[in-house]
């Protein structure tokens, strides 16, 4: 009987332990993905990421501690503190940080059209650079209609 209970607890032991492999690795594998796909989008996403990246597994390592020491309690809220005080800072002096970077380009190329008095209508081209900026990065420089 006691070798019954003893061959089961080692195959629950032994699935358990390939279940936390398992689980690891694809937690791993997940940020990996995430962190090789991602593109800055606004000017607070360092911070964001720094919060995951350094607040998540020390409040994870803080809650395991029955007496967590203090440096422990910087890790866990410096990170968060830093990015609210990021995001009032930009709200107050400069809110177009705050938007994407497809926006802040497009704000900008809407802006030097203005400045440059540009009149009539506008091609095509103009447009599509205006709506797909990261591609029309990488063209070659079409000519505007007027301007060429």
């Amino acid at each position: 009987m006691i070798e019954v209970f003893k061959s089961e607890y080692l195959w629950l032991r032994e699935r358990i332990t390939k279940l936390s492999i398992e689980l690891r690795e694809g937690i791993i594998k997940r940020f990996t993905e995430a962190g090789g796909s991602l593109r800055v989008r606004s000017a607070l996403n360092p911070a964001l990421w720094m919060c995951a990246i350094v607040s998540c597994p020390s409040l994870i390592v803080w809650s395991c501690l029955n007496q967590p020491p203090l440096w422990l309690d910087w890790m866990v809220t410096a990170p968060v503190i830093l990015a609210c005080f990021g995001y009032l800072f930009l709200l107050f002096f400069d809110r177009d940080k705050l938007q994407s970077e497809e926006f802040q380009i497009r704000k900008k190329t809407l802006e030097l059209i203005e400045q440059k008095g540009m009149s009539g209508p506008m091609t095509v081209a103009a447009i599509e650079a205006m709506v797909t900026p990261a591609e029309a990065l990488t063209l070659p420089h079409k000519a505007v209609e007027g301007k060429q």
